[in-house]
């Protein structure tokens, strides 16, 4: 679960200017397509969905390599893929619904809203740790990110992973406070975690209820959840490592952290409604969700990695876990960007270069 897609930009959208027509967008459709395949062989990766937007709307969607070099399943639009830490921004949605319909505050410390469950004791101010601080990553919190379980039935409970007790790679890392609250920028999937609980908490559903309700159902995200069943594994991309060899599927108990399934038409279903629809969030919630915070100093805002190149901000999200890597990251000045799902270990870098295909067209001199 890593955002490790930074550098990459900072020096391909030094680049930029405005101003594209329709044959740079064709120029830049073609240019895609015919370079994504040739990366995902370059760096032995099975396969690759991307959607494409341009000025709001979508002019590629595609799948490319396979889902399963065994029986040679193809990647379509409708494979399953697990996306990493992109599962915070969806996250990120359903606790600012919540606060849209007044059932939590960002800034109440989140001990007004936890009973099953308490920040450990420590020399820190725990009055301080508020939604909105967990939701930027400003509120000290510790656990960068979490492993997933082969075995579904061996995931710990929300309490117990909380507490730390996560299996023997991470057994004892519990999530604490480690850093002055609403002092500095710590990547935290443990505030994440908490952020599951208050939901739990806050709306006496499950976690991955509360999101299909919320979310998924209403834009019609049929193949989109945080709870992977047997009919939704028949359906997914297999995992493979940086040699190709197949992985286990992993399930994870930090779900808003880690742990979301989906597919590119769903995901573009996503990206239609924050772009143009707002159902989910009204347009005034989606600003203030796109606006990065000061204590961050400008990377993050309320779910959104910031990205800043001269004129332009970029902002989205990255996600990586066992076998996969994904990369979400718009324009909404042009309302232009890419989502990019890979079921490889080595993704991150068939990612980096199509992002230069795409930045070196879309925003050349």
């Amino acid at each position: 679960m890593k955002a490790n897609l930074l550098t990459i930009f900072a020096f391909f959208f030094t680049i930029a200017v405005f101003g594209q027509n329709n044959k740079l967008n064709d120029s830049l459709r073609n240019a895609v397509d015919q370079k994504v395949s040739s990366f995902i062989k370059q760096k032995k990766v099975p396969g690759m969905a991307i959607a494409m937007f341009d000025e709001g709307r979508i002019s590629l969607k595609k799948g490319y390599g396979f889902s399963n070099l065994k029986v040679g399943e193809p990647i379509t639009s409708t494979t399953g893929f697990n996306i990493g830490s992109i599962s915070k921004l969806f996250t990120a949605f359903g606790v600012m619904k919540l606060v849209e319909d007044g059932k939590i505050d960002l800034d109440e410390p989140i001990d007004v809203y936890l009973t099953r469950w308490k920040l450990p004791s420590s020399g820190y101010d725990t009055s301080k740790v508020t939604i909105r601080h967990l939701l930027s990553h400003t509120a000290g919190i510790s656990v960068h990110g979490y492993p997933g379980f082969i075995n579904k039935d061996a995931l710990p409970s929300l309490e117990a992973s909380l507490n730390g007790k996560n299996g023997p790679a991470r057994n004892d890392e519990k999530v604490e406070i480690i850093l002055e609250p609403q002092t500095k920028f710590k990547y935290s999937g443990g505030g994440y975690t908490i952020l599951q609980l208050i939901i739990e908490e806050v709306t006496k559903k499950s976690f991955e209820t509360f999101m299909a309700e919320t979310i998924f159902n209403p834009l019609k995200m049929d193949n989109s959840s945080f709870d992977v069943d047997k009919t939704m594994l028949e359906k997914s991309a297999v995992p493979y490592d940086e040699n190709m060899q197949e992985l286990p599927f992993e399930y994870f108990t930090s779900k808003a952290a880690a742990g979301l399934q989906t597919t590119l038409e769903d995901f573009v279903l996503f990206v239609n409604d924050i772009l143009h629809n707002h159902s989910i969030v009204s347009e005034k919630t989606l600003e203030h969700m796109l606006t990065p915070t000061l204590k961050s100093k400008g990377v993050y805002g309320l779910g959104f990695r910031v990205l800043k190149f001269g004129p332009m901000e970029f902002k989205g999200h990255a996600g990586s876990n066992t076998g996969w890597q994904s990369g979400f990251f718009l324009d909404f000045t042009t309302k232009s960007g890419l989502i990019m799902m890979t079921n490889g270990d080595k993704g991150d870098a068939v990612l980096k270069n199509t992002l230069k295909t795409w930045a070196t067209l879309k925003y050349r001199k």
